[in-house]
């Protein structure tokens, strides 16, 4: 076949095809128009309706203070947020998709300005006496008080001519199943030895000055235990053993032993016979090698605990003529001291992090990206993207927690001493 014959057939055989294409498109071009209609329709429903139940919520801002000689380790802040899973509750089908009500969520925040740190916790006015609740049970000395929102002193676009930031989202490098450093690694039998993770953090708050800031916001949304499947897939992968398959309507028939895909293949398959091996000879190998070992352990410690979908954020802020990344490599430090190579570990997300490295527009889109960030803080938004960190209660006891006794080398506002009722044999005076 020459050239010039092949070159009409494949002309001939595209025309056909353009034609019989725009016969049938000229059909169907309106269904194909209504679904996709409907479609982005939808998504638009449910950012509405979700935003609209969002800023419905009353807010509380509690600021929480606690004495300085008050000897308490992060497990006390793991009770805490164990509390905090209580206002775990599902939508119906309806509530979810029709009125836009999702699980309540709470932020527990780091704020760091003139050598001093503060503790804040932003959450929903109807928990608040859970959590204050929560919090005595586990630090009786403490002082709570609610607070007026910090961020109404804060100028409501930043970076603006003044003032400038760096900052931005982190994740969870790995697979959530797999757990960050937590603090029963950085404790020691000794009260001397005992490492508190929060001494970084509050030391590089202690050394800011003028108009210099750290902001530190871990946003918190409760949720059940279907996550925990990967784990338990993950655990099975390991130890060599097959996760079982969803059963669907080529599952086994009840008491028959094979399953209808096999009834119906079966006249056009040769006969055989599958040789299982004893389970002493599959799983040796892993029985025999710690690592693993301590990583299927560790897995299934993670997954144990109550978890809480997590955004991690933070701000470094300052004028624009000082700013420097003194404080930004400060708090990456802090962020990166719970990692390991084996498990997991924190770093940041690249769709939110404020550097650009086109050519092309760069500063424009580096400032939109700023504000972009501020404005998730300032409205406590959780990460728009879908694939979320998971933390469980030990995890971010190990974050966030108020500093143990022996971290003294900072200028925390806390309360100067303990709280103690009256003796009983005061003498009262009569004011008769």
């Amino acid at each position: 076949m020459s050239f010039d014959s092949f070159y009409s057939f494949l002309t001939t055989q595209l025309s056909l095809f353009l034609k019989s294409f725009l016969e049938v498109w000229g059909y169907v071009w309106w269904i194909v128009l209504l679904l996709s209609s409907i479609i982005i329709l939808w998504e638009f429903w449910l950012i509405y309706s979700s935003t609209k139940w969002f800023r419905k919520i009353k807010w509380t801002i509690l600021e929480i203070k606690v004495p300085k000689n008050v000897l308490k380790t992060p497990k006390a802040m793991e009770q805490v947020f164990a509390a905090a899973h209580a206002s775990h509750s599902p939508a119906t089908f309806y509530e979810h998709y029709f009125k836009g009500e999702r699980d309540y969520s709470m932020s527990f925040e780091i704020v760091g300005h003139s050598g001093e740190a503060h503790f804040y916790i932003r959450l929903p006015s109807k928990f608040r006496n859970l959590m204050e609740s929560a919090i005595y049970s586990q630090y009786p000395e403490a002082e709570i008080s609610e607070v007026e929102n910090y961020l109404l002193q804060m100028p409501r676009i930043i970076p603006n001519d003044e003032l400038d930031f760096f900052g931005g989202e982190w994740i969870l490098a790995s697979p959530n199943y797999y757990p960050i450093l937590t603090y029963p690694v950085f404790e020691e039998m000794l009260q001397e030895q005992r490492i508190d993770t929060m001494a970084l953090i509050l030391e590089a708050i202690s050394k800011l000055k003028g108009d210099e800031q750290i902001w530190l916001q871990f946003i918190i949304r409760p949720i059940g235990h279907q996550w925990a499947k990967e784990g338990e897939e993950a655990i099975n992968k390991l130890l060599g053993v097959k996760n079982q398959k969803k059963k669907s309507l080529l599952s086994d028939f009840p008491g028959v032993g094979f399953t209808l895909g096999e009834l119906l293949f079966a006249p056009f398959e040769h006969p055989s016979q599958e040789v299982k091996k004893p389970a002493s000879e599959t799983n040796n190998s892993v029985s025999l090698n710690p690592s693993l070992t301590d990583v299927i352990k560790m897995i299934r410690q993670k997954i144990s605990k109550t978890s809480f979908q997590t955004t991690v954020r933070f701000l470094c802020i300052d004028t624009k003529e000082n700013f420097n990344g003194d404080n930004v490599a400060s708090v990456v430090g802090y962020l990166k001291q719970f990692g390991t190579q084996t498990m997991n570990a924190f770093r940041p997300d690249p769709r939110t992090w404020p550097k650009v490295y086109s050519p092309f527009f760069k500063k424009r889109r580096t400032k939109w990206k700023k504000r972009m960030i501020y404005e998730r803080y300032r409205d406590m938004m959780f990460t728009p993207f879908k694939n979320q960190s998971i933390l469980n209660t030990e995890e971010l006891a190990t974050v966030y927690h108020f500093p143990i006794f022996s971290t003294q080398t900072t200028e925390l506002e806390k309360i100067t001493s303990r709280k103690g009722s009256p003796p009983a044999n005061v003498p009262i005076i009569d004011e008769d």
